[in-house]
């Protein structure tokens, strides 16, 4: 008798497999470049990069009267306030460095999808550096701003306005990337999240 065609399944079979490779073939070996994301990232790197440079930078010498004595005019010493004098803010230039090196890596191997996972983690290394600097370094800047009367540590910032000014505006600008940093952090968990099979 004379069989049907891809009556035994084999007909099918080899169809299937040579329609799966060439959907295989197909498939494009790297992930669509997320706009938004890659903006994220370019935000993030200029902003670490202003707030690292800013820091850097910083620095102010003031004229400062210094009394002896009583019965002798007060000296005019000159005091230069620098960012390197403090550890909080050292930590803070070397880790908004980091962040921003980091994100013009993340931005070279965004297309590759075997860097998915350790981009994920190296967002997360960076969240915490991004936090804990800015915590640091505003801390050791309301110190300067109001002194602390328990341990008898008198204000500077009445001395050094411009040095303190500019030491403000750089924890804010990587405030900024650090919560940038935290929502790509959670777009990518989404996409992540959307695109697994397991849900």
């Amino acid at each position: 008798s004379r069989g049907k065609p891809g009556f035994s399944g084999a007909g099918s079979l080899s169809g299937s497999r040579r329609s799966y490779m060439g959907a295989a073939a197909a498939a494009p070996s790297k992930p669509a470049v997320d706009g938004c994301g890659v903006a994220l990232r370019v935000f993030i790197l200029a902003a670490t990069l202003v707030a690292a440079v800013v820091m850097g930078l910083d620095r102010q010498t003031s004229t400062v009267q210094v009394t002896i004595a009583d019965t002798l005019p007060p000296l005019q010493v000159p005091v230069t306030a620098k960012w390197s004098y403090s550890s909080a803010f050292v930590y803070f230039v070397v880790a908004n460095a980091m962040a921003c090196v980091y994100s013009a890596v993340a931005l070279a191997a965004c297309r590759s999808r075997s860097a998915v996972a350790p981009l994920m983690v190296g967002d997360l290394v960076v969240q915490a550096l991004l936090f804990s600097a800015v915590g640091a370094a505003a801390e050791f800047g309301i110190l300067g701003e109001r002194g602390n009367s328990h341990v008898r540590w008198g204000k500077v910032c009445h001395v050094y306005s411009s040095f303190c000014e500019r030491a403000m505006a750089a924890v804010i600008v990587s405030l900024v990337a650090a919560f940038a940093n935290l929502v790509h952090l959670m777009f990518a968990i989404l996409d992540v999240h959307k695109n697994s099979s397991y849900y």
